[in-house]
């Protein structure tokens, strides 16, 4: 899709089309899946988390304005609620069969695995991630390296 079919997209969701939303949504849906998923431990928790933020997403798309606004605007929503399942649940146990990776990923703490899922899976710099969870990018960057050294990766 080239840029002028995005701004295309972008007005007709600002303006309700659930199919342009749609078509926008597909460039973002994965990153937003293992984002959620990495960050709450849980597929169906992850589907829930970005099933509610299409949602809100679309109810809220009246706020775009250009391309380059959807994904950390979704990305944002998302954020939002993310942050809501981390009010509602504590630490489960994982189950054996998680691959070691996920189990040290899921055993950081949420302060540190939010901003380290959003920095690896979704490729967002620590300004961008700063914007949409409300922690300085500063802060970010310190949590990003600080999960680094304990998941033993290089950042």
């Amino acid at each position: 899709m080239d840029k002028k079919d995005y701004k295309n997209l972008i007005s007709m969701s600002a303006n309700g089309d659930a199919k342009a939303f749609a078509r926008l949504y597909e460039s973002v849906y994965r990153d937003m899946y293992y984002t959620a998923f990495y960050t709450l431990k849980s597929e169906n928790d992850a589907i829930e988390a970005v099933t509610g933020a299409a949602r809100d997403g679309f109810n809220s798309a009246s706020r775009l304005r250009n391309e380059t606004q959807f994904r950390v605007f979704m990305m944002k929503t998302l954020c939002s609620r993310i942050k809501t399942f981390f009010r509602e649940y504590s630490d489960d146990t994982l189950s054996d069969n998680q691959p070691e990776i996920k189990k040290k990923l899921f055993e950081l703490p949420e302060t540190e695995r939010l901003p380290v899922v959003l920095h690896v899976v979704g490729r967002f710099s620590p300004e961008e991630i700063s914007s949409f969870t409300g922690i300085t990018a500063g802060g970010v960057k310190k949590r990003i390296i600080k999960a680094a050294n304990k998941l033993n990766i290089e950042n």
